[in-house]
């Protein structure tokens, strides 16, 4: 039996409701001298994971952001640069100018340490092993050193995620320390669906649900009357992005994101589905080179 945590269709319905928790339930807090909106041990059940995307047009939601952020993630990367392109707000994240210490979630899951393959590898191996384990889990949040900083610019928001097969579905539950539900949470979704797409897609198992659980839901008081305009207008009219039928596209995905981000134009030939990935980049590589031209 699933869990009985509110369950959403959409990340559309998903982000209506927690907005709306937030504007009309959350308690006053101010971490770090910021006043917010705050819900504890917030959860939610996504039923699609692939119904990923927001439609809602109030939220200003970008799709190549989206996937921008997940090809750096799996690729891997801590360099600041790839992901800046998408989203300059990354830079204030930086204690160096020149990479990402805490908020790499994806060097932690796909990078290959000295000593041994990568927490990925690992995973998949441990599943193949045994379907039914409790202890498929990718740990982010390494270290006292990542929540106990009191001058860290960047600390992880995501502490782990836990992957169940069940009924030849699998299912995905991950655990946050904190979700800005405005900036934060949508792309969170997006990333940790899509890695859950990716891992069934490897282990040939079926889609199953995604859960999430964070210890703080929060909304920033700057942001109640964005909060408020996306309550207003409603979940948008959401439409789920096609299965991923293969991950053996992934390594030129990556390669035609970097050519594309770099060089802009790429060689690179996709399937459909991939190619469906990459249309929003082309679309972002086009608006960057118009904006660089003025």
């Amino acid at each position: 039996m699933l869990s009985t945590v509110p369950k959403f269709l959409s990340l559309d319905d998903v982000q209506h409701w927690a907005l709306d928790s937030l504007v009309r339930e959350g308690e006053v807090s101010a971490p770090r001298g910021l006043a917010t909106r705050e819900l504890l041990a917030a959860g939610f059940c996504l039923e699609n994971p692939r119904a990923r995307k927001i439609a809602n047009s109030s939220r200003g939601w970008s799709e190549a952001l989206a996937i921008g952020e997940f090809a750096w993630h799996v690729s891997g990367a801590t360099e600041l640069a790839p992901i800046a392109y998408y989203a300059p707000r990354w830079r204030e994240f930086s204690e160096d100018g020149e990479h990402i210490r805490g908020s790499c979630y994806g060097s932690r899951i796909f990078g290959k340490p000295s000593n041994g393959p990568s927490q990925w590898d690992r995973l998949i191996e441990l599943l193949r092993s045994d379907m039914a384990t409790r202890r498929a889990i990718l740990t982010v949040m390494q270290s006292p050193e990542d929540t106990l900083s009191v001058t860290s610019v960047d600390v992880p928001c995501v502490s782990s995620c836990q992957f169940l097969v069940r009924g030849h579905k699998l299912h995905a539950i991950m655990k946050m320390r904190s979700n800005d539900v405005i900036w934060g949470l949508p792309y969170d979704v997006f990333l940790f669906t899509m890695i859950q797409e990716m891992l069934a897609c490897e282990l040939k198992l079926e889609l199953g649900s995604y859960f999430h659980i964070a210890g703080s839901f929060h909304l920033y008081e700057r942001h109640i009357g964005l909060a408020k305009s996306i309550v207003a207008e409603g979940a948008g009219q959401w439409e789920a992005m096609a299965p991923m039928n293969t991950t053996d596209e992934l390594e030129p995905f990556l390669r035609f994101e970097q050519d594309l981000r770099t060089e802009g134009s790429s060689r690179v030939e996709l399937s459909a589905y991939w190619s469906s990935l990459a249309a929003p980049l082309w679309r972002h590589a086009k608006r960057v080179r118009d904006r660089l031209s003025v």
